[in-house]
């Protein structure tokens, strides 16, 4: 039936889609009443005063008696979309002559019932309207999921009292139990600035109870974390009718560290990047107490700790990892504390102490700082042992034994600053000079990172920020960096670099750029570079070692480029740098991007030079003018290890000087380009190698590479030199033969001579030394006017063997005339292959005035031995001169040509001699060859005859 008219007035119930059967009388009667899809009529007591009813089922009773009116509902069973239940309901007029108002309305009412249904997310839409609507919204918001079952209720007294705050005055209760529940105890529909982790899962009791209610004995997860459990939780509103309302909330959980910080790090407000870069692992300890004013949730009481139980905590990246932590984290909105926390750090065990505060949760907010501190000790081994950080790890191994220190972060609007100290006593360094000591020694060390300057600018840009890193080694080395923070990334100012100065001395930062000032007894740079190269990062935090430069990069704030001097003043007595040492170095020195230029002066070189760093996949360039430049054989060997250590990254050149000496050697004037190829093979190409001399000019091109050896060349003697090989292509003009020899080291060897020697050799191992075993290639000599002179150094052994100088000696012929004072010749040419170190010819022709020489054989360099067939024509004239001076054709070799052009001659063949040279160069063995003895090949044997 339709409700009655006075069921629209406040606080008259009525009833809508209802089928009633009854009996009525004046005094009362009883009624069937049965609901489908119908409503109930509440008004005054819920917002929505509208209650959909899906079924509804009583038996009614109701007596009259005058104005007093009481029905008594028995059997009642209902459901809706919300819930499902059965009750019992007694309601009766109130006394008409309370005070306020119709005293008989909305009358007394005795209730009792069970839900064996409910929808959790629906429980605000039961609360009546006397609780204020902020905390009816709370509840409609924080109670996103979850189900009630069993659920107990009891509502008797005057309804005007309800929720009934003294027992006098009735009793409210209802009573349930929740399963599954998600409970956002600080709703972001609230408006609350941070982003608090809700409880999921719940399961416990909930509880209204007059004015109050509760959640009790609560379990279930955090969310978004949810290897996290929730042992026990409850939850208060000790009074839901107050206007300002408080939610109380405790728990108690446990679980893994990392899932609470990952969740946690928005509730940190402006710390909150930091907080999200912290790294845990292990299972924790959490207590947890929020005071929640529901009008005001922003303004939340927070006390939360976490009880450490040996986990491992990495605070940054760049930080090593905290071991076997112990110690309670306390935090309140304003901030936290650490109270007794200890941990192993680098091997050694460390003691932190520290607190924060911050003054609101919204990024930005000013006033938010931090603070912590430690002191412990670090071993060697723990270095080692840090993997997280590779470059200390890397910088561990230069290490050994132990030191205490000293350690400060704080964070103050934002911008961290730290500081680390220590004597450096206990802990052995195998660093390069001059930072390398032994354990017994202190050289306290210093770095620091602070802020220098914040500037506001406008409302939404961010403020101007310049912090400072300085490092300071004992008196030996400070560096100091005024940087830009203001960008997405770091920019270099300003800085200096000060490596031992002298008493009254000072590093001078100047306005703008970096200057470095270094005075050394010596700097190994390549040691330097070698270590900032291991440990990987290091170079972006100091700028000490020349990073790689992406690739079109020009400007001084790439990356780590920006740390680099750009001016440079050196000092050293002695330089390692390319593999070279250097002596009494002086250099003056600047930086443009990617480009270096220096004058230097030292006992080995003088002049200008040029790098240019190697960026975006290059290998860099190196251009030079010298005056001087010396190579001492201790230096060559250096270069050749460098190079075989670095051959990918070895730098174009492009090199001219003026006065070149090589191992001794004055060389002329020297000019050198080449580039690195890379590639497979590794390959550092020769394009142009000159020497230029009064006596000869050379010419050559060529390549060192990881390569088969070309032409007969045979593997070196050692497998570190077998990897690579240097193969030449030259040619020697020759103006002054005996000059040039003289210049080499071999004087008295050759008077006079010019023409040339030309040829390609290859030979495994270094260019700067020839490796004859493993010497392969060929040659062709064309050299005239000259005359061999007596000699015994080395190469000139070979030549003295040529010149037949130990003729007269062993033999009782009369050539000493022609040999003793030395071979005067008009020409010497023919061609030479070399294959393993060994030498070949079969066309060797030396014409002189009063004979001719003709020779095919081999000479073994390595060993200093040969194996020669020497054929003399004596006493030329005009016939034997023009027949000798045919050339031989390497083709035919000088066994056909003793056949078909000397032999057949009688007189030629008459007063020829022929000869069989072997045994080592110092001491020939010389045997005479019987007249018409023709040679089968180059080199073969002959029938001997006894000398005479």
């Amino acid at each position: 039936m339709p409700a009655a008219d006075h069921a629209s007035a406040t606080g008259r119930p009525g009833v809508r889609g209802a089928t009633v059967d009854f009996d009525v009388n004046q005094a009362g009667g009883s009624a069937t009443l049965g609901i489908a899809q119908g409503a109930l009529d509440l008004p005054g007591v819920f917002e929505e005063p509208v209650i959909p009813i899906d079924q509804l089922s009583a038996q009614a009773q109701w007596r009259i008696n005058g104005p007093a009116l009481q029905v008594q509902l028995k059997g009642l069973r209902f459901a809706n979309a919300d819930a499902e239940g059965e009750a019992q309901i007694d309601w009766r007029t109130g006394d008409p002559d309370r005070p306020g108002g119709d005293g008989r309305f909305p009358g007394l009412l005795d209730l009792q019932g069970r839900l064996t249904r409910a929808d959790g997310t629906r429980v605000f839409r039961y609360l009546p309207q006397h609780i204020p609507k902020h905390v009816r919204d709370y509840v409609r918001d924080a109670v996103t999921r979850g189900t009630a079952s069993a659920v107990d209720f009891r509502v008797r007294g005057d309804l005007r009292d309800i929720p009934f705050t003294e027992a006098r005055q009735g009793e409210f209760r209802i009573a349930a139990k929740l399963a599954n529940v998600a409970f956002d105890y600080v709703p972001r529909a609230g408006g609350a600035g941070a982003p608090w982790p809700a409880l999921e899962g719940l399961s416990g009791e909930l509880l209204f109870e007059r004015a109050g209610m509760q959640v009790r004995n609560a379990h279930g997860r955090l969310a978004g974390a949810p290897d996290i459990e929730i042992g026990k939780a409850q939850a208060r509103i000790a009074d839901l009718a107050h206007h300002a309302a408080v939610l109380e909330v405790e728990a108690q959980a446990r679980g893994p560290l990392d899932q609470l910080l990952r969740v946690a790090a928005p509730l940190t407000g402006p710390a909150s990047e930091l907080a999200g870069q912290v790294r845990a692992s292990g299972n924790a300890d959490y207590l947890l107490k929020l005071d929640l004013p529901l009008a005001a949730l922003d303004q939340a009481k927070v006390q939360a700790s976490i009880a450490l139980g040996g986990n491992e905590l990495q605070v940054l990246p760049e930080v090593p990892t905290f071991t076997q932590a112990r110690g309670t984290l306390r935090f309140t909105e304003t901030g936290f504390a650490l109270d007794g926390v200890q941990a192993r750090l680098a091997g050694g065990e460390v003691r932190v102490e520290g607190r924060g505060r911050y003054a609101g949760h919204t990024a930005g907010t000013a006033g938010h700082e931090m603070s912590l501190s430690a002191r412990g000790t670090l071993t060697a081994e723990g270095l080692r042992n840090a993997r997280e950080v590779d470059w200390l790890a890397r910088l561990g191994q230069k290490t050994t034994g132990s030191t205490t220190y000293a350690a400060s972060l704080s964070l103050r609007d934002g911008a961290p600053e730290f500081s680390f100290t220590s004597s450096l006593q206990g802990l052995g360094l195998q660093l390069p000079a001059p930072l390398a000591k032994v354990a017994v020694d202190s050289l306290p060390l210093r770095i620091e990172k602070k802020t220098v300057l914040r500037e506001p600018r406008s409302d939404t840009a961010p403020p101007t920020l310049h912090d400072q890193i300085a490092l300071e080694v004992g008196r030996i080395a400070s560096v100091s960096y005024v940087r830009d923070l203001s960008g997405s990334e770091p920019r270099v100012l300003r800085g200096s670099i000060a490596v031992g100065l002298q008493p009254g001395e000072a590093a001078v930062v100047p306005e703008r750029g970096v200057h470095a000032n270094l005075n050394l007894a010596r700097f190994d740079l390549d040691a330097w570079r070698a270590l900032f190269g291991e440990a990987a990062g290091a170079a972006t935090a100091t700028g000490l070692s020349g990073p790689a430069v992406p690739a079109g990069a020009t400007d001084d704030t790439q990356g780590g480029f920006s740390y680099l001097p750009d001016v440079v003043a050196l000092r050293a007595q002695e330089l390692v740098v390319a593999g070279r040492k250097l002596r009494n170095v002086v250099i003056g020195g600047s930086r443009d991007g990617t480009l270096w230029r220096a004058n230097v002066d030292a006992s080995e070189l003088n002049g200008y030079v040029e790098y240019r760093q190697a960026q975006g996949g290059g290998d860099g360039r190196v251009y030079a003018r010298l005056a001087r430049l010396r190579i001492e054989p201790s230096g060559a060997s250096e270069v050749e290890s460098l190079l075989d250590e670095r051959p990918a990254t070895l730098p174009a050149l492009d090199i001219v000087v003026d006065d070149f000496e090589l191992l001794g050697k004055r060389l002329g004037r020297a000019e050198i380009d080449a580039i690195n190829r890379g590639g497979p093979t590794r390959e550092w190409r020769l394009n142009r190698l000159a020497f230029k001399t009064p006596e000869a000019t050379l010419e050559a091109k060529g390549s060192w590479a990881f390569a088969p050896l070309p032409r007969g060349a045979a593997p070196a003697r050692t497998p570190a030199r077998a990897v690579r090989s240097m193969a030449m292509d030259f040619r020697l003009d020759i103006a002054d033969a005996g000059a040039l020899l003289a210049r080499l080291g071999m004087p008295g060897v050759v008077r006079r001579g010019s023409g040339h020697l030309a040829g390609d050799v290859a030979w495994s191992g270094s260019p700067f030394s020839l490796d004859y075993p493993s010497l392969g290639g060929q040659l062709n000599i064309d050299v005239g006017q000259g005359q061999f002179l007596k000699a015994d150094p080395w190469l000139a052994k070979l030549l003295g063997v040529l010149s037949l100088q130990a003729l007269p000696r062993r033999l009782t012929l009369d050539f000493r005339d022609v040999f003793s004072q030395g071979f005067a010749f008009d020409f010497i040419r023919g061609d030479a292959t070399i294959a393993a170190g060994v030498a070949s010819t079969n066309n060797l022709q030396m014409k002189g005035v009063n004979a001719a020489v003709l020779m095919d054989g081999s000479a073994d360099l390595a060993h200093e031995t040969q194996n020669l067939h020497v054929v003399i024509v004596p006493e030329i004239d005009a016939g034997t001169a023009a027949l000798v001076a045919t050339a031989i054709n390497p083709a035919i070799g000088l066994a056909t040509f003793l056949a078909q052009m000397v032999l057949r001659q009688p007189l030629v063949s008459a007063a020829t001699q022929q000869f069989q040279i072997d045994g080592t160069w110092s001491d020939p063995k010389i045997a005479r060859l019987p007249r018409g003895t023709v040679p089968a090949s180059a080199g073969a044997e002959a029938r001997k005859e006894p000398t005479q």
